[in-house]
């Protein structure tokens, strides 16, 4: 499958969800694992984190917000909680980074 046209890159398009029973692959895996580890913060965005063991993956940050419309197990840990729609956050965040536009279709 392909972008469509009006979706404007026509480039490839691939399933990036992973069912419950789905294993990460080990390469993705130890990739998160590190880049999580190095990290100042994490954000956490609009998920139960639930999957595990991919949902444990803020607690190897220094620090990690969660923005998500509902109670997640991390909640207690978390420096800060927001409970808001993914979209509204990340366009205040983008707008205080000075981002003026962002693409829908990225190669």
């Amino acid at each position: 499958r392909k972008c469509t046209e009006t979706q404007g890159c026509g480039g490839d398009l691939r399933d990036t969800i992973l069912d419950w029973d789905d294993e990460l692959p080990d390469e993705d895996w130890e990739r998160a694992q590190w880049e999580c580890e190095k990290a100042d913060l994490v954000l956490v965005l609009g998920t139960s984190l639930r999957i595990e063991p991919a949902g444990l993956l803020p607690l190897k940050a220094e620090k990690f917000v969660i923005v998500n419309m509902q109670v997640t197990p991390l909640d207690g840990s978390a420096e800060l909680i927001i409970r808001a729609k993914v979209d509204d956050v990340m366009s205040y965040v983008l707008k205080g980074l000075g981002v003026k536009e962002v693409g829908e279709c990225a190669s």
